[in-house]
């Protein structure tokens, strides 16, 4: 009886060793199916930004074996937060910003150019950039919406000191404060433009689709070194986002990115009957990136040397 029950015993505890055993399986093959890698991607809420989440929305991530997010950010300042803190680890932003925060986030690289314009939009009453001298415009003054009214009012030989400077995060915010009269004038990016045109304000100045306009795709080079191919995969995607724009000649395709970005309905419309056509993905001109960065430099928003070799990462489909 006693060795029947020292076999028991043995018998009993050699299969709790094998159930253990066993769960230590599963929970690896657990912990390996949810550690997949993946691009999250964070943007403001613009047209470059829509792009970028087209490729989510359309599940174009995923029919490319990339497991991608995209998080929209009200302003500058809040995706850059998400940046520091390693929430995202590819951004949709401009080259003044990437001048700001490149020191601080060395690892961080450009990738390439993307799509989008900047404008300045103002109180119906104003029927010119000259007449603005002496009013309030809404800017955001640490990233490129101050650059870009520095070169409009240039162009009306006017310059930053003839205007009131009002920092506003957000573009949502310049248009409210536009509307209520709080400013004159704003610079804004769609779909924001084309929210204040609902409004009845009107557009002053507005870059041309088919330029570079500032606008850059900036990604975190450790990883990028890491994961090469979702790296290209993620900029490739982006690629045919813009050619399926260009290929309709508007915006049809990204109302669900404005949709998730709390645009009125007759904001897309207005977005809906403008023809557009945007270069693809390519390499930041040499001369845009020195222009941008001595203007940091000046607003002191950047430190020390610029070096365009350094900023910029090689990606096989980016020329």
């Amino acid at each position: 009886m006693k060795s029947l029950k020292k076999i028991s015993i043995f018998l009993v505890a050699c299969l709790l060793m094998l159930s253990s055993f066993s769960f230590v399986g599963v929970k690896s093959v657990q912990a390996a199916d949810t550690d997949q890698v993946q691009y999250t991607v964070g943007t403001t809420k613009n047209i470059s930004s829509a792009i970028a989440a087209m490729g989510k929305n359309r599940n174009a991530y995923t029919n490319n074996n990339l497991n991608a997010d995209v998080k929209a950010y009200d302003s500058t300042k809040e995706l850059n937060s998400a940046i520091s803190d390693g929430t995202v680890n590819a951004a949709v932003t401009d080259l003044v910003n990437y001048a700001a925060i490149s020191k601080q986030h060395s690892n961080w690289k450009i990738a390439g150019t993307m799509p989008g314009y900047y404008g300045l939009v103002a109180n119906k009453k104003y029927k010119s950039v000259k007449k603005l001298k002496g009013k309030t415009i809404a800017v955001d003054k640490a990233d490129y919406s101050k650059y870009y009214l520095k070169n409009v009012l240039k162009k009306s030989k006017l310059k930053l000191s003839s205007v009131k400077l009002k920092q506003i995060d957000s573009e949502k915010d310049r248009v409210s404060a536009l509307k209520s009269g709080d400013v004159d004038a704003a610079v804004l990016q769609d779909p924001s433009i084309s929210e204040a045109k609902v409004n009845g304000d009107k557009v002053l100045k507005r870059d041309k689709t088919k330029t570079d306009n500032g606008n850059v795709l900036i990604v975190n080079n450790d990883y990028a070194k890491k994961n090469e191919s979702n790296t290209n995969i993620l900029v490739n995607v982006i690629k045919q986002e813009i050619k399926s724009i260009n290929k309709t000649g508007g915006y049809m395709t990204a109302n669900n990115s404005f949709s998730d970005y709390g645009v009125s309905g007759k904001a897309v419309q207005k977005l809906n009957d403008t023809s557009v056509k945007f270069k693809t993905v390519h390499k930041v001109k040499k001369s845009d990136f020195n222009k941008a960065f001595k203007y940091a430099k000046q607003q002191k928003l950047y430190k020390g040397k610029i070096s365009y070799k350094k900023a910029n990462m090689k990606i096989r489909q980016v020329k």
